[in-house]
């Protein structure tokens, strides 16, 4: 039993079921759309992100006492059916950190294969990408660049930043378009990559609008789990039960499970099964501070691409190598980012933005319970930009978007930049309190469960995602990874997927 038919879940599901002797059945919170033609619209519009429409409706505190929206996928395919499409590896030392953090079988030479078996990559090295698997990925040629991405592209080069062809090859850093899991405009989810071409399995079974409540136990084992329905539930047991309900799901279920710390779970009145301090803790995300470009009649369309080029580069100051990212959007939903406050404070409903990423931050937030009902959504604190570095990294990132805004070739493109002024970027305690003021999301939260040696008194699951202290319980998703890698984490989340597969396919 899997729950949770998201970028990991899905791939587990699909790969375990390749063995016709196992019976996988798949869970999902959110609906499901059997074939591609009843697919609505917004799950399969690549040039738009789906921010609102199959939404769990989350919020989170970005910094102690400001929330934000916080957008997570809940249907089939989870974020990777409503996400920018972005095909992102990261790069090879973060994968060689997990492994060093004492989990065996994730350095980068391990987890390489499994990248490379999850794409369709025709254009990258042979050494490096894959050929023929689900996930097919393609990038922007420079003919195929609207005005605003073009002239984007040709600031940066001439600022400085290297071109990239292949932001995948592990040495790359610069310039250049974004390897994107997407066939023209149509968004590769793994609800249509991974499970479309498996759903005629009959050791498959998909079931949809099922709300985990928690896990059921035996003694040491799990055994099953209870599904939440209004007020009534029911029990599905399974003979080993998987989670991968996402990085804020999966904890919030070990938690209603009496899977976390017992003075945390004493508060709520819910009986400890194993005390795992570590469930919920040592949240991970990117933040992300946007400039907010008002455009001139024209030059933002929905109908356009949402993101066709990056810029990946190491903060000046800083030793740690691609730990920003620089991107435009070409439109921007500001509620979907903001709220309506935004909007008010902004003055227009759609702009284009710039944004400035944090890919390698020190702060880490939380995701607590405020009750023990699976209907109640669950604390998620940030605390982004808490640590003193990741605020120096963050202010410079906004200085060097700012000069890219005023560039000749973006600024006949803009009307006016909302919320900045000149005198607030030169003043540095006036721009880092910008960053705090808009620092939000870019929707790659993991680490809530994660893995570790067995002397790590804060890992959840063992090297193998294998449950501490309880027997038949596994997490495959982003909630296991002990770092966040320096990317968006859809396709290391397919790849988790892609790995433990194996490991489980091996068991008896």
């Amino acid at each position: 039993m899997i729950v949770g038919a998201g970028s990991a879940g899905a791939a587990l599901a699909a790969r375990l079921s390749e063995d016709p002797g196992r019976k996988v059945a798949l869970l999902e919170a959110g609906p499901d759309y059997p074939a591609l033609e009843l697919t609505p619209e917004d799950l399969r519009n690549s040039y738009r992100m789906s921010l609102r429409a199959h939404d769990w409706g989350f919020v989170a505190e970005a910094v102690p006492g400001r929330t934000i929206p916080y957008p997570r996928g809940c249907v089939t395919g989870g974020s990777s059916a409503v996400n920018a499409s972005i095909a992102l590896r990261g790069v090879p030392a973060d994968y060689d950190e997990w492994a060093a953090l004492g989990n065996e079988g994730w350095s980068w030479r391990d987890v390489l294969p499994y990248f490379r078996r999850l794409e369709d990559d025709p254009e990258g090295a042979e050494e490096l990408h894959g050929r023929g698997g689900p996930v097919a990925i393609c990038r922007w040629r420079h003919d195929e660049l609207i005005p605003t991405q073009r002239a984007f592209f040709d600031v940066c080069r001439r600022l400085g930043f290297p071109e990239a062809s292949d932001h995948n090859d592990p040495d790359a850093t610069g310039v250049g378009p974004f390897p994107q899991s997407r066939r023209e405009r149509l968004r590769l989810s793994t609800a249509l990559t991974y499970l479309l071409p498996a759903r005629g399995r009959s050791n498959l079974a998909i079931h949809p609008h099922c709300l985990v409540n928690r896990v059921l136990f035996e003694r040491d084992r799990a055994v099953g789990v209870e599904v939440a329905d209004g007020p009534a539930s029911s029990v599905v047991r399974g003979r080993r039960i998987t989670l991968s309900a996402g990085a804020i799901g999966t904890p919030a279920i070990l938690l209603r499970s009496g899977l976390g710390s017992e003075a945390a779970l004493g508060e709520l009145g819910i009986a400890p099964v194993v005390n795992l301090p570590g469930v919920g803790a040592g949240l991970a995300d990117h933040p992300v501070t946007r400039l907010l470009l008002v455009p001139r009649p024209g030059s933002s369309d929905l109908e356009k691409p949402l993101a066709q080029v990056v810029v990946r580069y190491t903060a000046p100051g800083s030793d740690e190598f691609n730990d920003m990212q620089l991107v435009m959007f070409s439109h921007v939903d500001v509620a979907g980012i903001g709220g309506e406050e935004m909007v008010a404070s902004v003055g227009a409903s759609a702009v284009i933005g710039l944004p400035t990423a944090l890919e390698r931050p020190f702060s880490r937030g939380r995701v607590a319970l405020t009750s023990a009902d699976p209907a109640v959504p669950p604390l998620i604190e940030l605390n982004f930009a808490d640590h003193p570095e990741d605020l120096r990294r963050l202010v410079a990132g906004v200085r060097l978007a700012w000069q890219v805004a005023h560039e000749r070739e973006i600024a006949i493109h803009v009307e006016r930049l909302a919320l900045l002024t000149q005198d607030l970027v030169d003043s540095d305690e006036a721009l880092a309190a910008y960053v705090r003021a808009t620092v939000t999301t870019q929707f790659h939260p993991c680490g809530t469960a994660r893995m570790g040696p067995a002397g790590d008194g804060m890992a959840v699951v063992d090297a193998h995602c294998r449950l501490r202290g309880v027997d038949d319980l596994r997490i495959v998703d982003a909630s296991i990874m002990p770092t966040i890698p320096r990317a968006n984490i859809n396709l290391t989340s397919i790849m988790i997927g892609e790995r433990v597969a194996d490991w489980m396919r091996s068991e008896a």
